[in-house]
């Protein structure tokens, strides 16, 4: 999954114009405190380093001056303007946390990135609560409880979001990639197709939207949407995949070959590729498009590219080495497929072990074609 966060870019001119207010709240009631010119100060030095506030530590400064500002006995108005203002602190901290995280995840560094996830998520709740109809905070602790796998409270926080703001796209994305996530695969549609209706050429919406076609075997309907991805990025190599399974799946293997074949042509380096071409190569039962041959050096390449930490790159080897007689090799590779597969799949790899066991190879059934895809780009 890929969650979409949202930066809180118009911010500054909504502070600016509840200082506006603020400052004429303060001047109508100057006998009302013996400090209030104290205050005005205070809250006018706040609002200026929200001007500049860009790093962590500038937005820590900011919340640390809002709660310097609580000190003094404030009027209603005057309360609800601080929260709002520490709420905008809190929720851009949190950002900020979110974004470092991200890069220490993308540099292999997990450990420090679930710390600082943990931390932004902390964040975007205290947003939360100093203003509940922060609608972008609500939106962001919504992305932390996912990256969490806090899925229903991830839901929770995304359906708020837009009761606040129906037409945030991001919203319905994001909720739409949890419920595929967890299996409700029509809601998903539900959600992917606001998004598109909100913006037509979303091109993530669109492949999500097909990947859940694809889950509920409405093949005809995934094809229309890869395509379409295809139409805005004719350079998608990922979108030729997933057509190219959709199409394998409906028995189509002619124009699932051509596929794989441009995506590889595109991308040299997408291992999903060649795993897809492999599996197609290996187990298809119609012979013309089987070569046992070239199915094992594209498996093989695929699991160079991505790496043998996927069962079914793996299982895609061993369907490979099957097809072209050597079964040790092909039962030595499945065994490793099923020490690391989920425990839903290792029933029917179990099975196709039995088959290699018996020197037969695995041949594809279309009502199964689905299943040995690797797993979709999201």
């Amino acid at each position: 999954m890929k969650f979409r966060i949202c930066t809180d870019v118009s911010s500054r001119a909504l502070v600016a114009a509840i200082l506006v207010s603020m400052t004429a709240l303060l001047s109508a009631n100057v006998a009302a405190a013996q400090d209030e010119k104290e205050q005005q100060q205070l809250i006018s030095g706040i609002y200026a380093r929200t001007k500049t506030a860009k790093t962590l530590n500038d937005f820590t400064t900011v919340i640390e001056l809002c709660e310097k500002a609580r000190t003094y006995k404030l009027s209603k108005p005057n309360y609800e303007y601080l929260n709002r203002l520490e709420a905008w602190a809190y929720n851009k901290r949190g950002e900020s946390n979110a974004d470092k995280a991200a890069s220490l995840t993308e540099s292999g560094d997990l450990k420090q990135a679930e710390e600082l996830d943990a931390v932004a998520l902390k964040d975007f709740s205290k947003a939360v609560e100093f203003d509940p109809k922060r609608w972008k905070a609500v939106h962001n602790r919504g992305v932390s409880y996912a990256m969490v796998g806090k899925y229903e409270e991830a839901i929770g926080d995304f359906t708020r979001t837009l009761e606040l703001n129906p037409k945030y796209i991001n919203g319905w994305f994001n909720r739409a990639e949890i419920r595929y996530e967890i299996g409700e695969y029509g809601k998903a549609i539900g959600d992917y197709d606001r998004a598109i209706e909100l913006d037509p050429k979303d091109v993530g919406a669109y492949t999500s939207r097909g990947h859940s076609f694809f889950q509920l075997r409405r093949i005809e309907e995934a094809i229309r949407d890869y395509s379409k991805v295809l139409q805005l990025a004719p350079g998608n190599a990922d979108a030729y995949v997933n057509r190219g399974d959709a199409y394998r799946a409906r028995g189509q293997w002619d124009v699932a070959a051509a596929d794989y074949r441009k995506a590889v042509a595109i991308d040299n380096n997408s291992g999903r590729a060649y795993q897809s071409a492999a599996w197609l190569m290996a187990t298809c039962p119609d012979e013309r498009f089987r070569n046992s041959e070239l199915a094992v050096e594209a498996a093989n390449k695929a699991v160079v590219l991505d790496g043998a930490s996927d069962y079914k790159y793996l299982d895609t080897l061993a369907a490979a080495y099957a097809s072209a007689g050597k079964f040790t090799d092909a039962k030595e590779n499945l065994a490793k497929a099923i020490q690391i597969a989920p425990e839903v799949e290792v029933p029917v790899l179990r099975k196709r072990y039995q088959l290699y066991d018996q020197q037969k190879p695995y041949r594809q059934q279309l009502r199964t074609a689905v299943q040995p895809a690797a797993g979709e780009s999201r």
